[in-house]
């Protein structure tokens, strides 16, 4: 009996850890492209395709060895050893990880459950070291206590569907803020249309000019000459799609004019606060959650200036990352074009954090620099006050959100 218990526990582990990845993919990906192609993998797509082929045999092989540790043919001489090869070199792994980034027992997440438990590399390697005494045992013990022929697959599909459960969640939050970020930036955009409309009637009038279909403008401050201008011109000045690039609008020379440039209601934002923390994120990065994370918490000390994010990403990969990383209330802006957001980090590396006070960018964070408890010396903030809320995949009950 116990021999049995001992393989479902362990058929647990690998099965809970297949899923739970397989339903935080984008999150799984980030982290083993930065672990193999370094912090600048999102400049090397032909290698992403073939860390996404990795990260998918890596759930594949995890997914098989849960699998495997129900079935009776092989278990000693195959399956056993391998799941003991396997934890040996996740846990050697995690030591490696540990040792080589600062407090990287204690911080962070491992990955081993995805997003759905995130674990410490401490947490995940006693997990790791429990796993190896349980499956060293079964191996020692083991005298062909046989199970069921339909126990592996009922145990596979309860797992599996105990751990979709916690992907189960309320998109009101997310609906709402979207409904609302939609309506500002209309706004915002016609305003800018109206104001550059504007702008261009008092610079000139638009004449038709006989037998010839191109428009020309005459200048109202010209008598006796005329301006001609094409019309392409005229349109990209009024096109909201070439709204941040009209022809009268000067080239960015700071960090703000290009933030205010491809966030347009960022200003409006900065006006309103004296002092405004910008963060620069990639929905897809780890550090990114983790960093949102750290301050969705430190926002409960009152201590930290408002928020407003720029997002890197698709509209799924946001909501993705809002439900993983933290609050869906704050302020944000979506670009899905890699270039822009390339230039809005000007050579660093995200994420990017920057205190803008008055107009002044008075400190500045990136995922070389970014500490937290150095962070948080820098507003005052003495603990992190613990609070649970509806995002990242839980256990317990969540407003009824999860059966479980």
């Amino acid at each position: 009996m116990i021999i049995q218990i001992s393989r479902i526990i362990l058929s647990f582990l690998f099965v809970f850890g297949a899923i739970s990845k397989l339903i935080s993919m984008p999150f799984f990906d980030g982290m083993v492209a930065e672990l193999i192609l370094g912090q600048d993998y999102f400049n090397q797509p032909k290698s992403m395709v073939l860390v996404q082929w990795l990260t998918r045999i890596l759930v594949a092989i995890e997914l098989w060895i849960g699998i495997a540790l129900l079935q009776n043919k092989g278990f000693k001489k195959v399956t056993l050893p391998l799941t003991i090869v396997i934890l040996l070199l996740f846990t050697a792994h995690l030591f490696y990880d540990s040792f080589t980034k600062e407090n990287g027992f204690v911080e962070g997440n491992c990955g081993c459950f995805g997003d759905v438990l995130p674990m410490t590399n401490l947490e995940s390697i006693i997990k790791n070291v429990i796993g190896l005494a349980v499956a060293i045992y079964t191996w020692i013990k083991y005298n062909n206590q046989e199970f069921k022929s339909w126990t592996a697959s009922v145990f596979v599909g309860l797992v599996t569907l105990f751990t979709l459960s916690f992907g189960v969640k309320s998109y009101q939050n997310i609906t709402e803020v979207s409904n609302s970020t939609i309506l500002l930036e209309d706004t915002i955009l016609t305003d800018t249309i109206e104001t550059n409309f504007k702008d261009l009637q008092e610079d000139s009038t638009i004449t038709e000019k006989a037998g010839n279909d191109e428009l020309e403008t005459k200048s109202l401050n010209t008598e006796a000459s005329d301006k001609e201008t094409p019309a392409k011109n005229i349109d990209s000045k009024i096109s909201p799609k070439n709204i941040s690039s009209s022809s009268n609008q000067k080239s960015p020379k700071t960090t703000l004019d290009l933030l205010n440039l491809y966030a347009p209601d960022l200003d409006s934002y900065l006006q309103k606060n004296d002092t405004t923390l910008v963060c620069l994120f990639s929905m897809t990065c780890s550090h990114c959650q983790e960093v949102y994370r750290d301050i969705s918490s430190m926002k409960l000390s009152k201590k930290l200036p408002p928020i407003y994010l720029i997002n890197y990403g698709t509209e799924y990969e946001q909501n993705y990352f809002f439900t993983q990383a933290g609050s869906k209330k704050d302020p944000h802006h979506r670009i899905d074009d890699f270039t822009l957001f390339k230039r809005l980090l000007e050579g660093k590396t995200y994420p990017r954090i920057l205190c803008i006070t008055q107009g002044k960018i008075l400190k500045e964070w990136d995922v070389d620099s970014y500490q937290k408890e150095k962070f948080m010396d820098h507003f005052g903030i003495d603990e992190i006050i613990k609070k649970k809320e509806n995002n990242g995949l839980q256990l317990e009950l969540n407003q009824g959100n999860s059966p479980w």
